[in-house]
């Protein structure tokens, strides 16, 4: 299989609009390439005040240039509101998109406790370090972005033993593995996405996680109601909002929700949401990117 590369450079605030216009026809979903430099100690650190390129690969089979046709249109429409960069295309065969994917991604140290490692890379596990190592595939989830980090400092601070989870959303399988190697006794991951189901599992497997955790395509409303201590929705703010309802009845009554995924400017709408589903609302940052800690009200 041959595929279209489409690529735009962006700021930060216009990540989360040029994804969704390019979701509209990416069956992969997309790829959001962060800038990165290496630290003192060998950690990449996030350029949070550098531009940021978003992919998606579109298949060649005859329906690539009316897809490209949609996605420059979009971005013409943002462009009258958001200053964004030129739409650049190349094509790639599947193993040139995955040593595309191997520059972009790299070891990365988070929050206290978690260390993760592409699959390709010779970096040791740590002794103190909680490892999960991943191939990300065709799906988001590789540990650089900022809305994957607030997640996974948001599971590192939880007592997750014996606990069900639900990760909404999964892509790479990342929050799934972390959170069942912080001993969460089930784990029910869920994407719209098929190719990023065959990741999540492929994943899941390397790590040894394989036992307690169900990769399945779908999302919210399941069809046999059923109630998480904590569920994680590391997606974006429109479907977040659209959703708050569903995932508040999703928690138990000492349920925890980790919602993450929320540019800066709709950090508002996204909370109101939520509190008006029943939900009380912590909010941590970094850079433009917000994640929010949900809890059922008392009066809920």
């Amino acid at each position: 299989m041959h595929w279209r590369e489409v690529r735009i450079t962006v700021d930060r605030e216009a990540v989360e609009s040029v994804s969704e216009i390019l979701r509209r026809v990416a069956p992969g979903g997309v790829a959001i390439d962060e800038p990165v430099e290496l630290g003192r100690d060998e950690d990449y650190i996030l350029l949070l005040d550098r531009p940021v390129v978003v992919r998606a690969y579109l298949p060649i089979d005859g329906t690539e240039d009316a897809k490209e046709r949609i996605v420059a249109e979009g971005l013409w429409h943002l462009n009258a509101i958001w200053p964004i960069g030129e739409l650049e295309t190349s094509e790639v065969a599947d193993e040139d998109w995955a040593n595309a994917w191997k520059a972009h991604y790299h070891p990365v140290r988070i929050g206290r406790r978690f260390l993760v490692r592409p699959l390709w890379t010779d970096v040791p596990p740590e002794v103190d370090r909680i490892t999960l190592d991943l191939d990300p595939g065709m799906a988001f989830g590789t540990g650089l972005h900022p809305t994957t980090q607030l997640c996974l400092e948001a599971l590192e601070d939880l007592d997750l033993a014996g606990k069900r989870v639900l990760d909404l959303g999964t892509g790479s399988g990342i929050l799934a593995i972390a959170a069942r190697k912080l001993g969460a006794e089930e784990v029910l991951a869920l994407d719209l996405d098929s190719v990023a189901v065959e990741v999540a599992r492929g994943n899941v497997a390397v790590n040894g996680v394989g036992e307690g955790v169900a990769i399945c395509q779908g999302t919210l409303p399941l069809d046999a109601p059923r109630r998480f201590d904590l569920v994680l929705a590391n997606i974006i703010a429109r479907v977040i909002v659209d959703l708050a309802p569903h995932l508040a009845d999703s928690l138990e009554a000492d349920g925890v929700l980790v919602a993450s995924g929320i540019i800066d400017d709709r950090e508002e709408e996204v909370a109101s949401a939520l509190r008006a589903a029943g939900l009380t609302v912590q909010v941590a940052s970094r850079g433009n990117w917000r994640a929010m800690t949900c809890r059922p009200s008392v009066s809920r």
